[in-house]
């Protein structure tokens, strides 16, 4: 574990880098560039996905319907949190975003 010091100047060389080289960056980083506005394009249709199985099965009296959009619901919830605690994460450690909406 490094001290406080040495993370907070390990977290400057990293935005620093970032912002001047962003697939360099994601070179030494591991993860691949990924664009936020398709993830969160699939989040929404998720999301319409899940209310249009929640009242259609609500209509139609369909358990299955109902159980699946319910069960989806909830994942997109957990996905929801995870992906804004992310984005609190990465705003926190000095890195900006690229799109404007959490």
């Amino acid at each position: 574990m490094l001290p406080e010091r040495e993370r907070h100047a390990l977290r400057a060389i990293e935005a620093e880098l970032q912002a001047s080289d962003p697939a360099f960056a994601a070179a030494f980083s591991g993860r691949k560039l990924r664009s936020p506005r398709r993830w969160n394009l699939l989040l929404v249709l998720c999301d319409v996905t899940a209310a249009v199985m929640l009242v259609v099965g609500l209509f139609a009296r369909d358990a299955s319907l109902v159980l699946w959009g319910t069960v989806s619901a909830g994942a997109l919830v957990a996905w929801h949190i995870a992906r804004a605690e992310s984005v609190r994460e990465s705003t926190e450690d000095g890195t900006t975003r690229a799109t404007g909406t959490p």
